[in-house]
């Protein structure tokens, strides 16, 4: 792509995609916590305007998740360990309650593929750098919360999906924390194929508590 369709591509971004360039490079760590948000260099990197780059960032602050401080702008929030535990909380409810879907719906095709997922995501784990862990990591997820038939929920799983600590760091901390990780992605999909709804909704639980403090320290 030469530079004039580049800049045709970005100016045809809206504000929702922009948000979700924000909201994926704060979650690969690129901007960190408590990192300002400076609109011109925002404009910069997404190759798009003002306007697109302040509705962005009005929206993800709407969304508690960038942080806006009064005559100052915006900022990647820092970690706050109780609002991390409760969010994991209400993840841990809306994704048990989006675990009989993956039960009814997953097909033997379906449940394969998520396996193959998993295994992509314990290659990265091992070999592969804290970007390509997140993007396995996402995509097994996404896959997972594909099979819930209630749009609504799964739009909010996705959503708080996106409130936990930018990662590498705030993600996967030890080596320990990443191996339990792994094997959680092949826990979920073993319960799936067993059709066993009550192992399902305990591992998703297990999953995103990881450490004991539900802030997706190991999920």
């Amino acid at each position: 792509m030469n530079e004039a369709q580049l800049e045709i591509s970005t100016e045809k971004q809206s504000p929702d995609e922009i948000s979700q360039r924000i909201v994926t490079d704060i979650n690969k760590g690129v901007l960190s916590p408590g990192e300002w948000l400076k609109q011109i260099d925002l404009e910069k990197r997404y190759g798009s305007t003002r306007i697109k780059v302040r509705s962005a960032l009005t929206n993800l602050h709407s969304k508690r998740l960038v942080e806006h401080i009064p005559n100052r702008g915006y900022r990647v929030p820092l970690p706050d360990p109780v609002r991390l535990r409760q969010v994991g909380e209400v993840r841990a409810m809306l994704e048990c309650q989006a675990a009989a879907d993956v039960i009814k719906y997953a097909t033997e095709a379906d449940i394969a593929e998520l396996r193959g997922y998993a295994e992509a995501f314990k290659r990265a784990a091992y070999h592969g750098s804290s970007f390509e862990q997140i993007e396995a990591n996402q995509a097994f997820h996404f896959k997972f919360y594909s099979f819930c038939r209630n749009d609504v929920l799964r739009e909010l799983m996705l959503d708080l999906r996106q409130r936990g600590p930018a990662a590498p760091i705030g993600q996967w901390q030890t080596m320990f924390q990443l191996q339990q990780a792994t094997q959680g992605h092949f826990d979920l999909v073993d319960a799936i194929e067993k059709r066993d709804l009550g192992l399902l909704q305990a591992t998703v639980t297990n999953h995103i508590r990881g450490s004991g403090n539900g802030s997706e320290a190991s999920e």
